[in-house]
């Protein structure tokens, strides 16, 4: 029976299953109320074909649910975690429902730019993103510095409300993205080769650089250096601070889950290209779009990544 006391025990997978629900209704009526048809609309570029309708790009909007459906499970199962304990993503915390809860972003938001193909869909698609690969940045820093849960939600909130703003003034996707990948790559060498700071440097940055070369055609290592030197000069920055800060006393079991989120997310890139309109991939017509694999590639890593994080043995 589904009581007060029932929703309490679940409250955040209810709290959040409320939003998701007004949000939904919101993009109806915002359809219903503008004579059943979407203003100003562009195709996305990923291949499918439009349909003039409520949902203009079926597959790879009904896709983006993974993502959804991954953090609402999250929110589910945080009914069984602990409330005892450090704060972390292994109990019933702040870091647990905000990881959920930037998983059901991305999910939403890139619905709005698939199922509309509006220029506030796109911008709810890449905020999305960016609140989703910020979360782990912002939860390494907080166990490094022993942030407090409240220090952690300021932190990360704030400053994805200005990542927000500066990316509807501003094309900083490719930016951002690629600077926070390459801070939590770093993040994640650090557990080991805290004392190593050229390991830290050199193996970020040489991730990143192949994923624009895949993704600019054309473009050289000499390109990457000179269009994202704010990046090169951020991860250098950044493996000295790690080499200088307290000892990090954490502990993650990289494997199975790390490398199986990291291969989803890699086949998921590989996928991403060549399914973008006119790529070798790309048949218009087809209810398999190579761009909706990507959607469910990167829930998959989502799930990978979440479940790598449990893994933490804290020693401070």
């Amino acid at each position: 029976m589904i009581d007060n006391k029932y929703i309490q025990e679940r409250r955040e997978f209810f709290s959040v299953l409320f939003v998701i629900t007004v949000i939904f209704v919101i993009y109806a009526l915002m359809y219903i109320l503008n004579d059943s048809s979407w203003s100003n609309t562009s195709a996305s570029g990923y291949c499918e074909m439009v349909r003039e309708s409520w949902i203009r790009e079926p597959t790879n909007t009904i896709s983006n649910l993974a993502f959804v459906f991954v953090g609402m499970y999250i929110l589910w199962l945080a009914q069984y975690d602990p409330l005892d304990g450090k704060p972390s993503l292994s109990n019933r915390s702040w870091f647990l429902t905000m990881y959920a809860i930037s998983c059901v972003a991305v999910g939403m938001g890139s619905f709005a730019m698939h199922g509309f193909n509006t220029g506030w869909g796109g911008w709810l698609d890449v905020t999305g993103m960016i609140m989703y690969i910020s979360m782990p940045v912002f939860y390494n820093f907080s166990r490094f510095l022993r942030w407090t849960e409240t220090e952690f939600i300021s932190y990360y909130l704030i400053s994805n409300a200005i990542f927000a703003i500066l990316l509807w003034q501003y094309s900083l996707l490719t930016f951002l993205w690629g600077a926070l990948i390459g801070i939590w790559l770093s993040q994640e060498l650090a557990l080991k080769y805290q004392k190593q700071p050229h390991i830290i440097f050199l193996v970020p940055t040489s991730i990143i650089m192949f994923l624009y070369l895949y993704t600019s055609p054309g473009k050289t290592p000499i390109d990457f250096v000179i269009n994202e030197i704010e990046g090169v000069l951020l991860w250098a920055a950044l493996a000295y601070f790690l080499y200088r800060i307290e000892d990090i006393k954490l502990e993650r079991t990289h494997t199975p889950y790390f490398w199986a989120g990291f291969a989803a997310y890699g086949l998921a890139t590989v996928i991403w290209q060549p399914s973008k309109t006119d790529g070798v991939l790309c048949d218009p017509d087809s209810l398999i779009q190579g761009h909706a694999i990507w959607h469910l590639l990167g829930a998959v890593a989502m799930w990978c990544f979440y479940k790598y994080f449990r893994t933490e043995v804290d020693s401070y």
